[in-house]
C-alpha cells in the first residue's frame, strides 16, 4: 500500500546550474514522520538520482 503526499520543493540542478521548482503528488511505500522534511528530501533525491542536499522541501503534506 502506498501513501500519497502533496509536495512543493526546489531542486538545485547541477547542469545547467540553477533552481527548478516542482509541486505535485508523490506516492511513497510507507508513512513518513510528520514534519520530517529531511526524510522527504531523501525520498525525492532518490527519485531525482541526486543528493538530498540538492532538495529544499517547502511543503510536504499527507493526502487523505
Amino acid at each position: 500500500m502506498t501513501t500519497k503526499y502533496y509536495t512543493h520543493f526546489l531542486y538545485e540542478e547541477p547542469a545547467p546550474k540553477g533552481l527548478s521548482e516542482f509541486r505535485g503528488v508523490v506516492e511513497v511505500s510507507r508513512v513518513l514522520k510528520r514534519g520530517d522534511f529531511r526524510e522527504a528530501a531523501a525520498v525525492l533525491a532518490r527519485n531525482f538520482a541526486c543528493n538530498a542536499n540538492d532538495i529544499k522541501v517547502l511543503q510536504w503534506s499527507r493526502l487523505h
